[in-house]
Order: C-alpha cells, then sequence, then structure tokens
C-alpha cells in the first residue's frame, strides 16, 4: 500500500561538478548544516532523491551524486575501489570534516564499504534496500538480466526502456508523476556506465567489512522488496552492528518514491536522534 501521494515531484537542485583525478563528478546540493550524502541504485541517479532534497534540506545540507558513468560523470573502472576513490574526491570537495551518508540499493555497498574504510568521515550510515555485494568471482560473466536488458535497450530504445524500468521498480498504485519521473531517470542511463556499476556490484563483497562499522547505523529494507535476495537481506542484518532496522510495510525496492515522506522521516528521525545524543 502506497502511503504518500504526492501531486507532483519537486524539481531538483541544478547539477554541480567536482574535479577529480579521474574525470569530473556529477552531483547536486541544496540547504546547509549537516552534511548528508546520497548514493543512488543502479537504476537511479542524483534526479532519484528530489523528495528529499525538498524535505530534508530545510535542516541539513544534502548532496546526491550522479554515481561515476551516471549523468555526466566520468566513467571508473569496474571496481568498488573506484566508486570509493570517487566518493573520496566529492566529501573532499564537500569541506565538512564528517558526514551521514545514505546509500540505496547497490550505493548501500559503495556507502558500507566507504564507512568502513573512513570511518572517521562518516557520522551515520543508512542503508536502504541494500546488501554486502554478490561476492562472485573475477572471472564470473556478465548476469544474463543485464545482457537482457542491454538488448532490450538496444532494440527498442531508451524512453520505452526507461518505462519498462519504471513498471519493475514502482507499483501500479505510484503517482503518474512519480512513474514519469522514474521512468526519465531510467531512460538517461548511459549503457557503459550501467556495465560497469553491475559489475562493481557483482564483484563486491562487504561481508568482512560489515562486522567493523562502529557508527550509529540505519538499515531500512522493504516489506514487498524482490530485488534484494532473502539472501543477501538475511547475511546484512546478520553481519551489520546496526542501531536500528526499520523494516518499511507493504513497500518495494524504491521507498523514496513509494512512501517518501514517510522514508525521509526515517532518516531524519535518526540523524536529529544522534544529534541529540
Amino acid at each position: 500500500m502506497i502511503c504518500d501521494a504526492p501531486v507532483s515531484v519537486p524539481v531538483c537542485p541544478p547539477l554541480q561538478f567536482a574535479a577529480l583525478p579521474n574525470g569530473q563528478l556529477a552531483f547536486r546540493s541544496r540547504g546547509d548544516g549537516e552534511a548528508v550524502v546520497f548514493l543512488h541504485g543502479l537504476l537511479g541517479s542524483s534526479k532519484s532523491w528530489a523528495f528529499q532534497f525538498a524535505h530534508l534540506s530545510r535542516n541539513y545540507r544534502v548532496i546526491a551524486w550522479d554515481a561515476p558513468g551516471y549523468g555526466q560523470s566520468a566513467l571508473v573502472s569496474a571496481s568498488i575501489d573506484a566508486y570509493i576513490q570517487a566518493l573520496c574526491g566529492l566529501v573532499a570537495s564537500i569541506g565538512r570534516p564528517r558526514i551521514s551518508l545514505v546509500g540505496h540499493s547497490m550505493g548501500g555497498a559503495v556507502a558500507a564499504c566507504f564507512a568502513a574504510r573512513f570511518p572517521e568521515l562518516v557520522s551515520r550510515l543508512v542503508l536502504s534496500c541494500s546488501h554486502a555485494g554478490y561476492g562472485d568471482p573475477q572471472a564470473a560473466p556478465m548476469p544474463s538480466k543485464f545482457e537482457s536488458r542491454m538488448r532490450e535497450f538496444y532494440g527498442i530504445g531508451p524512453i520505452a526502456y526507461g518505462a519498462n524500468r519504471a513498471r519493475d521498480l514502482l507499483p501500479a498504485s505510484v503517482p503518474t508523476c512519480v512513474f514519469d519521473h522514474a521512468a526519465e531517470i531510467a531512460s538517461e542511463v548511459n549503457p557503459e556506465g550501467l556495465r560497469r556499476a553491475t559489475r562493481m556490484l557483482q564483484r563486491a563483497d562487504n561481508r568482512s567489512l560489515l562486522p567493523t562499522l562502529r557508527m550509529p547505523i540505519l538499515v531500512l529494507t522493504g516489506e514487498m522488496d524482490t530485488d534484494v535476495r532473502p539472501d543477501l537481506k538475511a547475511d546484512l542484518l546478520r553481519l551489520t552492528p546496526m542501531t536500528r532496522h526499520v523494516e518499511m510495510p507493504g513497500v518495494g525496492h524504491a521507498p523514496y518514491f513509494e512512501m517518501p515522506d514517510s522514508y525521509s522521516e526515517l532518516i531524519e528521525g535518526f540523524l536529529s536522534e544522534e544529534q541529540q545524543e
């Protein structure tokens, strides 16, 4: 069941660019105060966080990247180390001693790895509909799902492809404005960026890193999420020394679109509780 019913999608802040050694990284930023950095999933971009920009920028500086190979961000190699290096560059450009980090799905794998390697930079961590990475061997072939989707992308074109991905991602009850926004984001995918991000996530394995995390952690899962395999969800919950776990009822893999107000309030509540302690 969709609890929030937005009548329009808020306008995202304009793109900005950080000059990194391997090329530019695009991001969006709005607000002042403590920096909260959002990392999107495989089908996302910085535009995925339109509702969170509107809600959270009242009290925080909300920053969202276009991951390497997405939007106008330069490609990097298909390794989590390269994505961590890009995130390091973005965090350095922010000019704040510490950040809170919100990672969704693929972004959660990057966020958890970054927080484990650089705990002095991360004050709080939110892992949203995420997992520890698939941990496949280096020689494993590309997933058949990716190959099928690329044939579809080139066969029907980006607009129809984006609409299909939005149908996969969202329930039929989602408002039309949200569906159209999600479809637009998916249609803008860079196929090579998606290939490298898929490969990165396929090889990533944070299972040994998760137990070392010591900052406050909020884990958000969706009751109806079929994108995160049950065994991967179980691993994340078992290995992460979380402060709190919230299972969002009736929600699939895109709570930031399906229940934007409730999702933002969960994150805001977690951040503000820790500020008071």
